[in-house]
This record gives C-alpha cells, sequence and structure tokens, in this order.
C-alpha cells in the first residue's frame, strides 16, 4: 500500500459505477462498503468455465468446492446461509438448509450469458433483509441489444459444452434475447468421491418494450435441467469414525423462473416494480448396498414483488427507498411429518411421507446518499422486515467515505443483520440414505441469527496502480447450526438449535498494476480468524489466510494473444473434520484473437497436479485443460 502511494502522479482512471451497495448506480469512490467488480474480460483470461469459478479471486469470499457436495458461499466467514445471491435483482428459490443452502446456485447460472458481477462485502440487511448478514453476490445477465448473436463450443477434462444466444435488434419498439446452453460435465474422482457428473441444459429469453425514452417493460424466462450422478465409495467418515457403504445416488432437477419489470425515470425520479416466481424441483434416488434404495423428492417456490425509487433531492441528498414482498414455499420428503399438507409420496413401489409449509416476508427500507461537501459523503440507511416465522425485524447501517486527496478514499461501515430460519431449519422430518442412514429434525422455536458488522479501509489509486486494504470485524449470536444428538440403531441423528456465538475478524486487500499496455499484475490477500465466541475454537470450513497472484501479457498485434499465469494458495484451511491444510493451485491461460470476432481460448488449471486423500473431502480433482473458441456476429 505504500508502494502505491509514490507511484507516478498520473490522473487517476475512472471509478466504477456499482449498483448492488446502494441500490442505485453510484460511483465507487461515494461507496462506503467493499466491493468488487468483474466482467467478463476478467474471468475469460483466467479460464472460468461457472460464475463460482469466477469468483474464486476476491477476497475475503471462500467459494472452495467441497468433496462430497457443491462449495462454499461465505463471505468473511459468515457461512453459506449469509450470502445472499441475486440475479437481476430476483432471489431464486433453491435448498434452504445450512449444508445445502447456495451450495449448488453457482453452478446453475450460465456465466456465457453474465454481463458483469458485484459482490458486496458486508451485512446489507439494510437495503436485503435477511440473509445478507455476510453480503451479497448480484448477477447481471446479457440485455437485448443491437442485431447479431454468438456461438462457441468447448472440450477438456471437465466438460463438452456447446452455447450460443443471439439478439433481434429494435423490432419497432421490442428488442429480444435468446440464450441457450448444452453442458456435460465429464466424472473426475477424488479419493472416494466423485463430482456430480451429467447434462445440464439452459434456456433464457428475455425481451424489452421501449414505450419511450424513458419507460420500459422488460420480461423474461428461464429454464434449466440438470440430470447429475455421484459416486461415493465405501470408507469412513472423518468427523465422527463412522462407516459408510458404497452408494450412487441419481439427481433430475429442474428450475423454471419468470420475471417481469417495468422502470422509469424523470428529472428528479428513477423508479421500477419487479415481480417475479421461481420454482426448483428436485427428485433424487440413492442406491447403497445393504441400506437397499432411498429416494427424495422436494420443491421450493418463491414469489416476490419489488418496488424501488430514487429521488435526487438536491445536489446534497439522493434518496432510495422501496418495499419488498416475498412469499416462499418449500415441501417434500425431507419435511416427513414436520408440518402440514401431508401426504404419502411414492417412487417405484417405496413409500415415504411428504409435507410443506409457507412462509410470508415484508419489509420497507430508505437509505439516504447524502454528500457533506465536495470530499465527504455518508450514506445512513434502516430497514424494517416482518417475517411470519419470528415476527419484526430493524436493521440500520451507516457508512462513511472521505476523500483525503485525489486518488486517496478512508472508508467506515457500522450496521446490524439479521437471518430468518428457514423453512427446513424450522419443521425437518428428513430420514435419508447415503451412504448411512441420516435423521434431521427442525426446531420450531428457533430464534433468528443477529450479527454486527464494522470495517475500515483505505482505497488508493494512483497512476497505473488501484489498490485497496480493510479490516472487518463481525460478532454473531444465535448462529444456527446442527447438534448431533447421537448415533444409534445404525443411524445419525441431528437436530437443529441455536448453538454458537461467534466472531470473525480479519484484513482484506487488493491490488493491480499495469507496467504498460502489455504487462499487469494482480494481487489478492484475506486473513480470517473465525471463532466460536464461548470456547475460542476456530470456525471451520475456512483458511485463516489466502491470496492469489495473477500476471498477465498482451502482445501488440492486431490479432493479440493474452496469456494469464495465476496462483491461488490457501494457508490453514480448516475442514469439517478438524484437520488443516495448507496448498497451492496455479493456472495458466491463453486467448487468441483470431479476427472476424472470433476468439480461441486454452488453458490448464492445477498445473502442479494438486490431489488430496479420500478421507479429506476436499474438491480438488486433479490437473485439468480445457479449449474452446467462440464467434461473435
Amino acid at each position: 500500500m505504500l508502494a502505491l502511494l509514490f507511484c507516478p502522479a498520473i490522473q487517476a482512471a475512472p471509478r466504477e459505477i456499482v449498483i448492488t451497495a446502494t441500490r442505485n448506480a453510484t460511483g465507487e469512490d461515494r461507496v462506503p462498503a467493499g466491493v468488487t467488480v468483474l466482467t467478463s474480460k476478467d474471468w475469460e483470461k483466467t479460464g472460468a468455465l461457472t460464475v463460482r469459478e469466477a469468483l474464486e479471486r476476491i477476497p475475503g469470499l471462500n467459494v472452495t468446492e467441497g468433496g462430497m457436495a457443491g462449495n462454499k458461499v461465505s463471505l468473511r466467514g459468515m457461512g453459506n446461509g449469509s450470502t445472499l445471491i441475486l440475479v437481476d435483482g430476483r432471489r431464486l428459490a433453491g435448498e434452504d438448509s445450512p449444508q445445502t443452502m447456495n451450495v449448488y446456485e453457482l453452478n446453475r447460472l450460465n456465466l456465457d450469458r453474465v454481463r458483469r458481477i458485484e459482490v458486496v462485502r458486508g451485512t446489507a440487511s439494510a437495503l436485503y433483509g435477511s440473509d445478507a448478514m455476510g453480503g451479497v453476490i448480484q448477477i447481471f445477465t446479457r440485455k437485448p441489444g443491437r442485431e447479431g448473436g454468438y456461438a462457441g463450443t468447448r472440450t477438456g477434462t471437465r466438460e463438452k459444452t456447446v452455447y450460443g444466444g443471439f439478439s433481434t435488434g429494435r423490432l419497432g419498439k421490442l428488442d429480444l434475447q435468446v440464450d441457450a446452453k448444452l453442458q456435460d460435465l465429464r466424472k473426475e474422482t477424488n479419493g472416494g468421491y466423485s463430482n456430480f457428473y451429467g447434462p445440464r441444459r439452459f434456456l433464457d429469453i428475455t425481451g424489452t418494450y421501449q414505450f419511450d425514452q424513458s419507460r420500459s417493460l422488460e420480461f423474461g424466462a428461464s429454464y434449466l435441467r440438470e440430470q447429475l450422478r455421484q459416486d461415493t465409495s465405501a470408507g469412513r467418515l472423518p468427523m465422527h469414525g463412522y462407516s459408510t457403504a458404497a452408494s450412487r445416488e441419481w439427481n433430475d432437477n429442474n428450475r423454471q423462473d419468470y420475471h417481469l419489470r417495468y422502470s422509469g425515470s424523470d428529472a428528479r425520479n428513477d423508479y421500477g416494480v419487479l415481480l417475479y416466481t421461481n420454482r426448483l424441483g428436485k427428485e433424487s434416488h440413492t442406491a447403497t448396498p445393504f441400506l437397499g434404495r432411498d429416494f427424495d423428492h422436494s420443491q421450493y417456490r418463491t414469489w416476490g414483488a419489488d418496488v424501488k425509487d430514487t429521488y435526487t433531492a438536491n445536489a446534497r441528498h439522493t434518496l432510495t427507498y422501496g418495499a419488498e414482498y416475498r412469499q416462499e414455499k418449500a415441501g417434500g420428503t425431507r419435511m416427513g411429518r414436520g408440518t402440514g399438507n401431508y401426504r404419502q409420496e411414492w417412487d417405484s413401489g417405496l413409500g415415504k411421507p411428504w409435507s410443506s409449509a409457507q412462509v410470508e416476508t415484508g419489509g420497507a427500507y430508505l437509505q439516504d446518499e447524502w454528500s457533506l461537501g465536495s470530499s465527504l459523503y455518508f450514506v445512513p440507511g434502516l430497514r424494517y422486515d416482518h417475517y411470519q416465522s419470528s415476527g419484526g425485524r430493524w436493521s440500520p447501517r451507516a457508512g462513511l467515505a472521505w476523500k483525503m486527496t485525489p486518488g486517496l478514499w478512508v472508508k467506515t461501515n457500522y450496521g446490524r443483520g439479521y437471518r430468518a430460519p428457514t423453512i427446513f431449519e424450522l419443521y425437518a422430518r428428513m430420514e435419508r440414505a447415503m451412504g448411512m442412514v441420516y435423521e434431521v429434525d427442525g426446531n420450531p422455536d428457533l430464534r433468528p441469527e443477529k450479527s454486527r458488522d464494522f470495517d475500515l479501509a483505505m482505497e488508493m489509486q494512483r497512476g497505473r496502480a488501484d489498490g485497496s486494504i480493510r479490516y472487518f470485524h463481525n460478532r454473531i449470536d444465535d448462529s444456527i447450526r446442527t447438534r448431533l444428538l447421537g448415533f444409534y440403531g445404525g443411524r445419525l441423528h441431528y437436530r437443529y438449535d441455536n448453538i454458537r456465538q461467534a466472531k470473525t475478524q480479519g484484513v482484506e486487500a487488493e491490488g493491480k498494476y499495469a507496467f504498460d499496455r502489455r504487462w499487469s499484475l494482480g494481487a489478492g490477500y484475506t486473513y480470517l480468524d473465525a471463532r466460536n465466541r464461548q470456547d475460542r475454537s476456530r470456525l471451520t470450513g475456512d483458511a485463516r489466510s489466502s491470496g492469489n497472484v495473477e500476471l498477465s501479457w498482451k502482445d501488440g498485434g492486431a490479432h493479440p494473444w493474452t496469456l494469464t499465469l495465476d496462483n491461488r494458495w490457501y494457508r490453514d484451511y480448516l475442514n469439517d473434520d478438524g484437520r488443516q491444510y495448507t496448498y497451492s493451485l496455479t493456472g495458466f491461460h491463453a486467448v487468441k484473437d483470431l479476427g472476424h470476432r472470433t476468439t480461441l481460448r486454452l488453458g490448464v488449471d492445477n498445473l502442479f497436479d494438486k490431489q488430496f486423500g479420500p478421507e479429506d473431502l476436499m474438491g480438488i480433482y486433479g490437473r485439468t485443460w480445457t479449449a474452446g473458441v467462440e464467434m461473435k456476429w
């Protein structure tokens, strides 16, 4: 950071415009929260194939892949359930247990139709309510534009994929965009576990009707289907030492997503109304020697309405206010007889109890972007939510951004967040054979998780250098976790309880430097101290420190090569079984402009073939390669 102060005092480049941090298009220099913005240029040069991989290099964000299911999606050590994932402002229906919440979502999104990703670190409950205690990841997708299209194909160790899309351009007042993708995930094994492998299909249709220059109506429909398998060999669970049998699981999942958004603006207002609904249906089957066959059917539905206006009162005050209503419904055999609408579900001669429950939420918020002069910005906000399951909750937040000198900012934030218990945590009655039999019970007496968040940052932009360093401190009360009740009758029995008070604190740093037009260097670092406040033990699932370094070179030709060498490292990663791991992963990627709007991409990940044993439950599958070509017109 000191080196940045002595860089040549060249005119700084314009700062990014960000939306998620304030729910309003705001210059990054005026946003107190920690924000990282990624565009397709960022993930194309590192060879990312999924949204999860595109996010791997963001400080403070843990998206490491697990060996048995999905991946982590944890900001600042706050856990999977404390990170809110939005797609163009919409929440998506999905799994709602702490073990599965968000863990599959980043791989279910079609990266080839994503144009931008914003990650806000730190509590955002004052704007978004529950589930945003750790922060927000918002995915912005392609919108209909000028007439044209794209098509591409990829192959490699991990997948075979064809994808494409086209935009009609303006048809009177209407624009349409269609995107599709066919993906075949190849089988990879890590000790005794395989990844989820098989076909995944995407279809997305979006359109915009432009009434005039200031008013428009956007509509869209999306479909996803994935038919995936996973194989598990016989062994022992490292965290408990209990034996498991070899098993195979088949999954047939599908999602439908529909939305309608009206937007308008005038001299002082920028307003919008968003209506959406989506559904995730899941069917899974397992076959295990001695335990026989088992199945699971689940459905998750979300209906939402969001009204927002940004009002420019004068040169000093910009008010953003709105209201949100959401109805969530979850049902399935994992609910057993835990709640209402009970029925018996049958599959291939097997019967299991099915029940479902519904939760309604309403909220309203107000935020002021207050300019206290040419170099000081104060952003207070307040939101009230009423949850059917846990009552009312106020979430305040205040942030300050001070421009000390040209290219140097100091920022600080304080806020309170919360996460309401999910339907599954409240009402689950799960019995599932997956190598052995698991029983998980919900708890209708659960209290919401609560947090207090503080951070302090310095950001610099000077000449060809850009960097930031940020200290954060979070306190979490009434953390919801599964408690192991015992092992009896060949079954592991768990129940959800408010069992923990936790604290996470640490430092995030990131920086970029362009040596010239050809060479550039980027780096990020996170130090995280995440502990149980009662017994001072470390929380599992995160590294004590992690970082990445990325060196890029671009030749000066008319159709250039771009070469990128990157390294990600993790120190003292604490797995769920209490073991610590220190390791690094190196990748090399090349992008070649072939002319005529055609691009060739080649890459190798895990260059030195780092692997783990079956007892480690680490989702790292050795060296992989990929090659692809894309054409635009």
